[in-house]
């Protein structure tokens, strides 16, 4: 091979590494929703939502724990029901997503609820609490439960991770140090395919469709931090399995139910077998032709379920 050979060569393989790297803006720059506020914690600032009833019948809040990469948008369409219930709901965005900071940390379990428990803190709420955990947010909220288990009302787990026995490649991708580094950030298309929603349509007047999901996604991923923190995630965190999480939660007797989608091809319902073993008084809710994205792609099934377990 030739020096000018060689000289393309290493330049085709730096160049869309350097150019989407250079062109990421600094996430100090977000600009928040003027309905959402910024919370000053020990590790950076997050993003969060109060949204409030109509009627407030209940000194009891439900808190949203969304997943892995797509940030709390993906509540919109169950938010007008869970409000039925009189409770204020607490929506907020994990450091290194949607609007909060992305801060260099060891992004593993403990991380994510030592932050929920800063945060309530923060906002001074002593009341007791609905916990709503979707993905990788099931065992967050399952650990955050067993350690807050005298605050806790009713554990709701979607499509919960901490039961997947063959990880999607491009989560295989991730656990690459170097490798992993270099092909999301040279390539971000990459990481998309794991937020890519199973289900392109829906007959949900309440769903968010394809286009919409790409204009509250995208955003985020315009900002520095955003792919390390999915990195640091799938490195530190185990979402293949978090029995240990759910067997605490089976111990402590939480009244629990989790909500599963019969198609979902990111976190199998064959999970729920073991989660019972974990749980055994677990409520077992059902989703038919449901895949992972229950949440916005059939939100009114979901927030029916929600909303009769906690009224």
């Amino acid at each position: 091979m030739t020096l000018t050979a060689i000289i393309i060569f290493i330049t085709l393989i730096i160049f869309p590494y350097a150019f989407n790297s250079l062109k990421l803006k600094n996430p100090k720059k977000i600009k928040i929703p003027l309905d959402g506020n910024h919370a000053k914690l020990s590790k950076g600032k997050i993003y969060y939502h109060w949204h409030e009833p109509e009627v407030l019948s209940s000194n009891e809040i439900i808190v949203l724990i969304h997943g892995f990469s797509t940030p709390s948008f993906v509540w919109n369409g169950i938010m007008e029901d869970l409000l039925k219930t009189g409770r204020r709901v607490l929506a907020y965005d994990h450091f290194g997503r949607g609007f909060s900071d992305r801060p260099n940390q060891k992004y593993n379990l403990n991380f994510y609820v030592d932050t929920l428990i800063e945060l309530l803190e923060f906002l001074e709420e002593p009341g007791d609490i609905h916990l709503v955990g979707y993905s990788m947010g099931g065992p967050i909220a399952a650990m955050f439960a067993h350690q807050n288990k005298e605050k806790i009302k009713t554990l709701n787990l979607i499509a919960p991770a901490g039961y997947i026995p063959d990880p999607h490649w491009v989560m295989k991708l991730f656990m690459f140090p170097l490798v992993g580094d270099y092909l999301f950030k040279a390539f971000p298309s990459i990481y998309k395919k794991i937020s890519a929603s199973e289900t392109q349509n829906s007959d949900d007047p309440k769903a968010i469709n394809q286009e919409e999901f790409e204009d509250f996604f995208i955003p985020q991923t315009l900002y520095k931090g955003f792919v390390e923190s999915l990195l640091s995630t799938a490195r530190n965190f185990d979402m293949t399995d978090s029995s240990d999480a759910f067997k605490k939660i089976g111990k402590d007797k939480i009244n629990t139910q989790v909500i599963w989608g019969d198609l979902d091809g990111v976190v199998p319902i064959s999970g729920y077998e073991s989660l019972k073993n974990d749980i055994p008084q677990v409520h077992f809710r059902e989703i038919k032709e449901g895949t992972h994205d229950i949440t916005y792609r059939q939100p009114t099934e979901v927030a029916k379920y929600l909303f009769d377990f906690i009224k």
